[in-house]
């Protein structure tokens, strides 16, 4: 009998264990447990204001990192934050905060970010580093996101433009090029063309998603940038909202 028992209780210390386990994990996206603290932190937005997180202070914040030459995932993103903006009616500026912050500073100033925003009629800041040749206020905010980031020159046809934004492969070796990497001689299928003077001669590759911020600054949810699914990303925000 004695034996039995203790079984009993084995099994309902290993359920529970499970049931709280299950109960952690609780938002749609990637929780982030424990909880990582945000470091306040001012940085200069699109219109060349210093930009601090601390008034957003008792907010949920939804933060993206991206950069406005990515040709694929972030304008993707974007649009998803726009989605959400939307969806989010009256608590979007008043209970709900978004921020893009960019990977890509050495291109990405104040204006490069404005009229990226301009284009596709986003209305949250868009950040960036106060100065190009000391991006330490922007990689303090990476590390503390987690961002792992690199840049590199990866270049197959040798034509000056980084082969993220190459849309010519195979460029015969000294043809001049186009912005877009193809050949002005060989390679263009009609219009003007105008040779580039500043080649695109790197690429930023860098391994985050969108963290959502709860309103005690702490990191809750992370999702990738291919895992996107806007409905859920709400369904974590008003969670955290009503936290």
């Amino acid at each position: 009998m004695s034996r039995v028992l203790a079984i009993l209780m084995t099994a309902s210390v290993v359920l529970a264990g499970c049931l709280g386990n299950a109960e952690s994990d609780v938002f749609y996206g990637e929780d982030i447990n424990p909880p990582m603290h945000v470091d306040d932190f001012v940085l200069m937005d699109e219109n060349g204001d210093n930009y601090s997180l601390s008034q957003l202070q008792g907010k949920v914040i939804v933060v993206a990192f991206l950069f406005t030459r990515c040709p694929d995932i972030c304008p993707i993103v974007s649009a998803n934050l726009d989605f959400i903006s939307e969806q989010l009616g009256d608590s979007y500026g008043s209970e709900v905060a978004i921020l893009s912050i960019t990977v890509d500073p050495w291109t990405d100033n104040s204006s490069v970010l404005a009229n990226y925003a301009e284009q596709r009629g986003l209305d949250w800041p868009h950040l960036t580093t106060s100065n190009a040749s000391d991006i330490s206020d922007l990689t303090e905010v990476w590390s503390n996101f987690d961002v792992g980031l690199e840049t590199y020159a990866s270049d197959e046809d040798s034509d000056g433009v980084a082969d993220g934004f190459d849309i010519c492969s195979g460029t015969p070796e000294g043809e001049p090029v186009d912005d877009n990497g193809c050949g002005l001689e060989t390679q263009q299928s009609n219009g003007d063309v105008k040779i580039m003077h500043h080649p695109l001669n790197y690429w930023v590759d860098h391994t985050t998603g969108t963290i959502i911020v709860d309103k005690q600054m702490r990191q809750r949810v992370w999702w990738g940038d291919t895992d996107w699914n806007a409905e859920m990303v709400l369904e974590d925000i008003y969670m955290l909202l009503e936290e």
